[in-house]
């Protein structure tokens, strides 16, 4: 009973977001380490990721985006362990020239693990540092933020479906250009087996951002995805190609507002 509710909760909380579903530039499920298991020992559990992909836009500012980095367990006590993630997005678009990088973001969560009293669960304290940076343009002051707050995550396999969910409530310490107070999130990723060599893929997420109105004059920011696809399993990992539809905040960060995109990927998983 207790995985149902958690399932129906989740995929309700998904559906409710889909007018503007999408990944949200503040931090997104992205910024939180996968379970491992409890192995005792010294740099114990690492996975790496790298993606890409297309986005159909009128923007020509934003017409690429890749991504690349992972979580590595520095240390595991069995019951207690600590895990960095680092992650570099690179935002590619055609201004200046066909292939014009113009955007570089970077991610830096240090987060301690606590593995729950319930099964396939662990909660997280955790440190996470944003900062975004303009290729090859004028920019003469620091965007960024730094958050301190609690994740959760939770994996069960229900009715043939093997299930992946997260979920952050973080609080805003430092900021600069930035009017984010917290960041409030939940994801759900699910895959299905219809052949040995492929597994269906679905997955969402929703992110709320409580915002500053004395900086900006804005209301609090909401930002969701949805995406479609399948895996293939290999050997060192597995590879995904997708479908999204995604509304993310502050994509622009001197525009400030939420931009809406279908995009088709691939990404590369090491186990």
């Amino acid at each position: 009973m207790h995985r149902e509710r958690l399932v129906r909760l989740t995929l309700a909380v998904v559906l409710v977001s889909w007018p503007g579903l999408a990944w949200a530039q503040t931090s997104s499920a992205a910024s939180t380490a996968r379970q491992t298991d409890a192995q005792l020992g010294f740099l114990t559990n690492y996975r790496f990721h790298l993606n890409a992909f297309g986005v159909v836009s009128s923007e020509e500012d934003f017409v690429w985006d890749t991504d690349f980095g992972g979580d590595i367990d520095i240390f595991d006590l069995e019951y207690f362990r600590g895990n960095l993630l680092v992650n570099y997005e690179g935002i590619i678009g055609e201004q200046i020239r066909a292939i014009d990088p113009n955007q570089g973001n970077y991610v830096i969560t240090l987060s301690a693990w606590w593995r729950s009293i319930i099964e396939n669960a662990e909660v997280g304290a955790v440190f996470h540092h944003v900062s975004r940076h303009l290729s090859d343009r004028d920019k003469e002051f620091a965007i960024a933020w730094n958050m301190l707050g609690l994740q959760y995550t939770s994996v069960m396999a229900y009715r043939g479906w093997d299930f992946d969910f997260s979920y952050r409530a973080m609080a805003t310490v430092r900021r600069s250009f930035v009017d984010y107070l917290g960041e409030f999130g939940g994801s759900a990723t699910a895959y299905r087996q219809v052949h040995p060599r492929m597994s269906l893929l679905l997955g969402g997420e929703v992110t709320l951002v409580p915002v500053d109105a004395a900086d900006f004059g804005r209301e609090r920011q909401v930002g969701s995805r949805f995406e479609i696809g399948a895996r293939f399993p290999g050997l060192a990992g597995a590879g995904e190609v997708f479908l999204a539809r995604e509304r993310r905040i502050d994509q622009d960060s001197f525009d400030l507002q939420p931009t809406t995109f279908t995009m088709l990927g691939f990404r590369f998983l090491s186990h």
